[in-house]
């Protein structure tokens, strides 16, 4: 059994039970040091897990896990894991692959990536303190190329169900907006869970899980109040910067025209200067928190520490996240006027870049 335990304010662990009996006799784990296993709904008091005087099972001896039993005819596939007959993979060198993980499969091998290598979720509740800590003390890379074409393998791989499932979601968040009198707050309030549900979708499809188009809309289950914080929040904080500029623009035109156009120039280059900056801090911030949504969605953190780990990450290699935006957005204005119809795949797209960064990033380590 393997516990977590919060030591100086940041998440320590796993250890098994015996260590953790160790830590608890040597005044390391205190009575009311919070500890954390998997099946708990929350952190506890270590003296409410584990009362005083009980002790705790030693660990069973390391057992090697054994191997699934294959038929004669049957193969593992070298991305995904699962089972195949043989007719349904292709060979190569002493590995299988599976038709939907082909394309990904070529993808790695054309750009040097380790294959059937895939990153894991990680083991929640996670810290976001030890978040961070983890990954400004071992760096990332952002892959720009590599993000888009591995993207385009998987869309690729899974074709239809990618595009139907971007299409309804933006389907769902367009006719929100055209509810009557409340349009406006009804799309608020449920592009978050609709976004962070896609997240999902394409997470899964990246890890060679399972997806479905339910998954599409996982986030109005038990996340959906997490989403719709953390995407309402991330508005406010993006967009509070260019407010200022917008009101003193309207008013400084409104002086103008009650005053025959003399002396409302000079505000309106001062609201224009203000506008200009504000955008700059709205490109700044939503490229900042270009993950917030997903790390709400993925690893369950509520809106300000979504916030504040996306935030705190993406600066490290902020121009590089910035490009992979400007990157996979130009695609998405190519297929805006590739007939419009282009979006139905260039959307897709950006959504599975996008997410790819998010997991080289913030991926269980392998």
């Amino acid at each position: 059994m393997n516990w977590f335990y919060v030591d100086d304010g940041k998440q320590a662990g796993p250890v098994d039970d015996l260590q953790l009996q160790e830590l608890a006799s040597s005044g390391k784990v205190q009575s009311d040091t919070l500890v954390w296993r998997e099946g708990m709904a929350n952190w506890q008091p270590y003296s409410q897990v584990v009362p005083a005087g009980t002790p705790l099972q030693s660990p069973p001896p390391p057992t090697t896990p054994a191997a699934p039993v294959l038929g004669p005819d049957e193969v593992v596939c070298t991305e995904c894991q699962r089972v195949f007959f043989r007719q349904e993979t292709i060979a190569y060198g002493t590995v299988n692959v599976c038709a939907n993980c082909k394309p990904i499969f070529l993808q790695k091998l054309s750009e040097g990536v380790a294959t059937g290598a895939r990153r894991g979720r990680r083991t929640l509740p996670v810290d976001p303190n030890a978040l961070i800590a983890e990954i400004q003390s071992r760096g990332y890379e952002v892959n720009i190329g590599s993000c888009i074409s591995r993207a385009w393998a998987l869309i690729k791989a899974n074709f239809w169900l990618a595009i139907g499932a971007t299409f309804l979601v933006m389907l769902c968040n367009q006719a929100a907006g055209f509810v009557p009198i409340l349009g406006i707050f009804v799309s608020l309030a449920l592009s978050g869970p609709l976004m962070g549900g896609l997240n999902i979708f394409f997470l899964k499809l990246i890890r060679g899980e399972r997806a479905e188009l339910g998954d599409a809309f996982s986030g109005f289950s038990s996340s959906f109040g997490r989403l719709c914080g953390t995407f309402l929040l991330m508005m406010v904080v993006v967009y509070a910067a260019i407010l200022p500029g917008i009101i003193l623009l309207f008013t400084s035109m409104g002086l103008g025209r009650m005053g025959g156009g003399g002396g409302g120039n000079a505000p309106s280059v001062l609201a224009l200067a203000l506008v200009g900056i504000g955008v700059v801090v709205v490109v700044y911030f939503g490229v900042a928190f270009a993950f917030a949504l997903a790390l709400a969605a993925d690893l369950q953190l509520s809106a300000t520490n979504a916030l504040r780990v996306s935030f705190r990450v993406v600066n490290m290699k902020w121009f590089t996240v910035f490009g992979l935006m400007v990157v996979a957005t130009l695609v998405n204005i190519l297929g805006f006027f590739a007939c419009i119809i282009g979006l139905l795949v260039t959307v897709p797209l950006f959504y599975a870049a996008t997410l790819y960064a998010y997991e080289d990033i913030f991926g269980a380590q392998a």
